[in-house]
């Protein structure tokens, strides 16, 4: 999709029935700045073809690297400058409906002064991010500009953070009752689960963080010709870093879960193997004494009694029962 917004916060969309004809409308959309009037051009696409990107790349300018990037995929998340143009990754995040699991789709932002491009590379469980809702419905503030519109889009992927991060903290919370919780069983596949979804949105999320708060001066520079939009570009840079750090902290707490959970599994195991080693133990007696009297040798002491099985059974039930205090005191039961 191609549209042209004004900085009047009026917008029209540019009819285009293929490729060819949406790339020549973006380039002489371009080139008529004065019909423009301070607005811009976005130009929407999800996965399109290699040859859409690199006709992109030709005819409006963008850099031959984030082109590579967009068509290549599997990036991860970062922030860059290639001269005049801003080239941003970002990965989206959506909890699947199924199985309540964290999807990841690519987002690809091509901004400079009076263009906005978006190029998503759709995944499993990710439906695409409806970029012109998001422009149509942003505030006065951020409107009829590209760096108001790219505000509204990455806002839009930050909001798909913090939402996940909220799921995080509930499945956290409840992971934590039932490891502590002695009289409830741990799921391990679920939280081995939430362990992998954490990864993902760490992964996501601390390395754009870093890269939009190492890069604050250079984006409030580049805020400057629209001094209304330096708050919202501020603002944007604190939700990143924030978001990273409930997730740093996040992460932190899951690991303190794992180790805990863990740790009861091996004490666990350590108590079944004393209990099963105590119960041989307690057999192990009687099958001895069994055994050496089942050799017949003639001369074992009691074999000439009428009633020496008495006192050998005697003898076996008092060193059973040594035994099994003698454990039960030492606490192998």
């Amino acid at each position: 999709m191609i549209r042209r917004y004004f900085s009047d916060g009026t917008s029209r969309t540019i009819p285009a029935q293929d490729a060819e004809a949406v790339i020549a409308s973006a380039a002489r959309s371009l080139q008529t700045t004065d019909e423009l009037a301070g607005g811009f051009t976005w130009v929407g696409a999800v996965d399109p073809p290699t040859e859409q990107l690199e006709a992109l790349r030709d005819d409006l300018g963008l850099h031959a690297l984030a082109v590579e990037d967009a068509v290549n995929g599997r990036r991860q998340p970062k922030l860059q400058w290639f001269g005049e143009h801003l080239f941003i990754v970002l990965w989206r995040l959506r909890l699947t409906d199924e199985h309540r699991s964290v999807a990841i789709s690519e987002l690809y932002l091509f901004a400079r002064d009076g263009l906005l491009i978006t190029v998503e590379r759709s995944r499993p469980g990710v439906p695409p991010l409806d970029v012109a809702r998001l422009l149509d419905a942003a505030p006065p503030p951020l409107r009829g500009n590209a760096l108001g519109a790219l505000h509204s889009v990455v806002s839009a992927v930050i909001e798909g953070y913090v939402a996940v991060g909220a799921y995080v903290e509930d499945e956290l919370e409840q992971l934590e009752d039932q490891v502590f919780d002695e009289t409830q069983e741990d799921d391990a596949a679920r939280l081995y689960s939430l362990r992998r979804d954490v990864g993902k949105v760490g992964r996501a999320v601390a390395t754009i963080a870093s890269s939009f708060e190492n890069n604050r001066d250079k984006l409030q520079d580049f805020a400057e010709q629209y001094p209304t939009l330096i708050p919202y570009v501020l603002d944007l840079i604190d939700d990143l870093v924030s978001v990273a750090r409930l997730t740093a902290d996040q992460e932190a707490a899951l690991d303190g879960v794992i180790t805990t959970h863990e740790n009861s599994i091996a004490s666990r195991q350590g108590s079944d193997s004393r209990t099963i080693a105590a119960i041989a133990a307690i057999l192990a007696i009687p099958a001895v004494v069994a055994g050496l009297y089942g050799m017949n040798f003639p001369d074992l002491p009691l074999t000439q009694l009428r009633l020496g099985w008495i006192v050998v059974v005697a003898v076996i039930i008092a060193l059973e029962l040594w035994a099994f205090f003698t454990l039960k005191r030492r606490r192998w039961f």
